[in-house]
């Protein structure tokens, strides 16, 4: 008997809208992914990620970004023994994993969309004794269901923060992919109960946070919700469910408890803020959590966003205020902790940390547009928003220049017989654009040196990250201007046989 993609019209619509997320998804995620050179933060996780041996990977990790458990540095490593350390290689894994999370949100949609319009074995809003809708109204739910889902999971796709991350070789995506696990196991238990869906909600609590702490912000929100349903919970006749929060806190403290071999390392990242490490977060301004997510967005697909989210919150609150407050504590606690912890800690307010927040905000979108009164307004809706996320996606997706790796290539032929390079900040972006095949006969040294003025490298390479005065102390001892290629500036201690000229 031949059988639709999904059981009616409605549902394989939604299928069609699914397929369409995942290919326009991906396609931006995989288009010219190594056209532009690594970003500092991608040098890093090259630098941990390319040790010859899994012991190589766990030491170095451990020495520039100990306090979390090295799972994208582990995977990254694979990955590279069998693509190579390119630009595109490294970057093809962290794209991968983030479209494979556009299905991820959809059924993370679906899940929510169950527990608001209720399915037909049951619904966390009634008591579970209560008897299920009529059969035409859960087949018009479902058909809601999957086309809201849907449009989450397309509204995902596009988004400039999750195309983004899924374009650099960091662990955001990944980080973003276990939180999205997580969430869904979350909503299953409280829909539905269960050991699997506690063991699956505390395994991927554990690995989240273990991945990157910023899940811990996650984390935090469902923590928030969890004491809100239990009030809620006591607040009324129903007993039905009155239990479930306290299993899934409880889930979620066996996570912790998972994590406690690696909590130690919380004090490396007390220690990174008293070296400096976060100096380079500007301090937030008052509207910053805001700002945040408007610059994460873009200015235009920002106003839509929040137009269609705001409904879309309204009306789920009117419906089924459970779902409506873990969404909203999703996307305004993470920011809120963030800005405080910027003015009582470090500066700390960064799109990047708030990754996971924009999720809850694609779904409550999604919700709002399916309030618009008929189809035809839905569509254009959804046109307009994809259309201008797609447009401020491919503003990033232009070529980049080639400066670090011109810098190298010439600070190569004034090293001289010693073979050896200074750097100036950025030491691992220089050490990853030396050609692969002069990695070892070539040696990159930290500038400045401690030590006889013999030990120091005859050229250097200087980040545009130097200020003037950083600047002004080095061509104390480099005077000769070598070349510049968009502020990566090359200086010699030595003077050439020909002359010196500014280059780029």
């Amino acid at each position: 008997m031949k059988r639709n993609f999904l059981p009616d019209g409605w549902q394989a619509q939604a299928g069609v809208v699914l397929l369409v997320a995942v290919a326009v998804g991906t396609t931006l995620r995989f288009f010219r992914l190594g056209s532009r050179e690594l970003s500092i933060d991608e040098s890093l996780s090259w630098a941990e990620s390319s040790g010859q041996r899994v012991a190589d990977v766990l030491r170095t990790q451990h020495q520039l970004d100990s306090g979390k458990f090295p799972i994208y540095e582990l995977a990254q490593h694979g990955w590279m023994q069998i693509f190579g350390e390119s630009e595109a290689a490294m970057r093809a894994l962290p794209a991968l994993i983030g479209s494979l999370s556009i299905v991820l949100v959809f059924i993370l949609g679906v899940e929510l969309m169950l527990a608001v319009r209720g399915s037909p074995e049951t619904s966390p809003a009634e008591p579970r004794s209560a008897k299920s809708p009529s059969k035409e109204r859960v087949r018009y739910e479902e058909g809601g269901i999957y086309m809201v889902a849907a449009a989450c999971a397309l509204l995902f796709a596009v988004g400039l923060p999750s195309v983004e991350i899924a374009r650099q070789a960091r662990m955001y995506s990944m980080m973003q992919a276990w939180i999205l696990a997580q969430v869904i196991f979350l909503v299953r238990a409280w829909r539905q109960g269960g050991l699997a869906n506690y063991a699956g909600l505390t395994i991927f609590s554990a690995i989240a946070v273990a991945t990157n702490f910023t899940a811990t912000l996650v984390i935090s929100a469902e923590v928030l919700w969890l004491i809100y349903l239990g009030f809620a919970r006591t607040q009324s006749d129903e007993e039905s469910g009155s239990a479930e929060p306290w299993m899934m806190g409880a889930a979620l403290v066996a996570a912790m408890l998972l994590l406690l071999p690696f909590l130690a390392g919380l004090r490396y990242g007390v220690e990174g803020v008293q070296r400096g490490d976060y100096d380079w977060i500007k301090p937030p301004g008052r509207w910053e959590p805001l700002a945040t997510f408007e610059s994460g967005l873009g200015s235009w697909p920002f106003l839509l966003f929040a137009l269609f989210a705001i409904v879309g919150g309204i009306r789920l609150w009117r419906s089924h205020k459970d779902v409506a407050a873990l969404l909203i504590l999703w996307i305004g606690l993470p920011p809120i902790v963030l800005f405080a912890g910027s003015y009582l800690v470090t500066p700390m307010l960064v799109t990047r940390y708030l990754i996971s927040s924009f999720v809850p905000l694609f779904i409550l979108t999604a919700i709002g547009i399916e309030a618009l009164p008929a189809r035809s307004y839905r569509a254009v809706a959804v046109l307009a928003i994809v259309s201008l996320s797609i447009l401020r996606v491919s503003s990033d997706l232009r070529p980049g220049d080639s400066r670090w790796r011109d810098a190298c290539e010439i600070a190569l032929t004034r090293a001289g017989s010693e073979r050896r390079i200074g750097a100036f900040h950025e030491y691992y972006l220089v050490s990853y654009y030396i050609p692969a095949a002069e990695r070892d006969s070539v040696q990159v040294v930290r500038v400045p040196l401690h030590g006889v003025e013999g030990e120091a490298p005859r050229v250097v390479v200087v980040s545009p990250t130097a200020t003037p005065a950083q600047v002004t102390e080095i061509r104390r001892d480099y005077p000769l201007l070598v070349a510049t290629f968009k502020n990566v500036i090359v200086l010699s201690r030595v003077p050439a046989d020909t002359q010196n000229a500014p280059a780029g």
